[in-house]
């Protein structure tokens, strides 16, 4: 009666304000913690210094390209609908359909301990919901943000919804952002940063 009750609900458009999780796509991020840690040791860091390491603007140019080039090597394994790299001062742009989601995941770990993210709707009506992590380099996920887009009827009708976050304490983590549209039939297109 309960699944009945939640389905009806969401056929009638009426969603819940449930928390997102961060814990997705543990085996990509296991995978880019296994490829991060060979990267930096090839190029003489201990895990002590991992941080020291990626203050070094030369070595994190590196390891970015390692791992840019890693990550393509690897997308199609993860799965064509696996996660987005997400590239640290680049907008990302995706559109959510229906009750589809999206991923985004930092190849690299953040070289700065504050970072900030900005979400801006371009189109759509969707109601979408994000939760905005970071991980460690054991896979250990820390919830930082969560948001809406287009939660309530005077949302839907304005198409340029901006969120701005601001990330601490993310030296040495990878970050995660995933997007889970809650409305049946409806979109929601948008652009993401970090940076």
């Amino acid at each position: 009666m309960r699944y009945f009750f939640s389905t009806l609900l969401l056929l009638c458009g009426i969603g819940f304000a449930t928390a997102q999780s961060c814990q997705s796509a543990p085996s990509v991020i296991s995978d880019l913690n296994k490829e991060i840690d060979k990267v930096l040791k090839e190029k003489g860091c201990s895990p002590a210094s991992f941080p020291n390491c990626l203050a070094n603007p030369g070595t994190y140019t590196g390891l970015t390209s390692k791992m840019v080039q890693y990550w393509n090597q690897r997308s199609s394994a993860w799965s064509t609908i696996g996660p987005r790299r997400l590239d640290f001062g680049s907008w990302e742009e995706g559109r959510i359909v229906s009750t589809g989601g999206r991923m985004y995941l930092s190849c690299v770990p953040s070289n700065k301990n504050s970072m900030t993210v900005n979400i801006n709707e371009l189109d759509g009506k969707g109601k979408t919901s994000y939760v905005i992590c970071k991980v460690d380099r054991n896979g250990n996920y820390t919830k930082l943000h969560t948001g809406w887009f287009n939660e309530i009827n005077s949302q839907q009708s304005n198409k340029s919804e901006t969120r701005q976050h601001q990330l601490n304490n993310v030296n040495g983590y990878i970050i995660s952002i995933h997007f889970d549209g809650k409305s049946v039939g409806n979109t929601f297109q948008y652009k993401v940063r970090v940076q």
